[in-house]
């Protein structure tokens, strides 16, 4: 009698792919909660470290929560420096619709280094002049 397993194969860890915790656990100084995406690279973790939680089980790849993950506004796929292009961009088409240069300082869009910090302005942006971006 032939006995036929049905176990599922653990994904190997891909870089390029995100990772989401499975078992809650602390790092970073922060409490990461199951089903949150793990951004390891936005944290500067050692890829080291990352490959040992995924190997111990914290983490996991989930092709669900990933497609959830990348649904919205697009900016979390962004560097900084398409970011920062996508500001030029918004800022360009704000001058051309404002009188003078008080008035473009007051609605532009404004820049960071910082990757998340610019996501948070363009959101922020947005919410107030979004319908100068169209």
């Amino acid at each position: 009698m032939t006995r036929i397993s049905f176990h599922k194969q653990k994904i190997p860890f891909q870089i390029d792919r995100p990772v989401f915790v499975r078992i809650e656990f602390t790092s970073a100084g922060k409490v990461w909660i199951p089903g949150n995406e793990y951004k390891w690279k936005e944290l500067f973790i050692k890829q080291d470290s990352v490959l040992d939680l995924y190997a111990l089980g914290f983490l996991h790849h989930n092709s669900d929560l990933e497609v959830k993950a990348s649904a919205g506004d697009g900016l979390e796929a962004l560097d900084i420096s398409s970011l920062n292009d996508l500001v030029n961009n918004i800022n360009s088409k704000v001058q051309e619709q404002t009188s003078g240069k008080t008035d473009f300082d007051r609605k532009k869009c404004k820049k960071s280094k910082i990757l998340d910090k610019q996501r948070g302005l363009i959101r922020s942006w947005r919410r107030s002049y979004g319908h100068m971006e169209n």
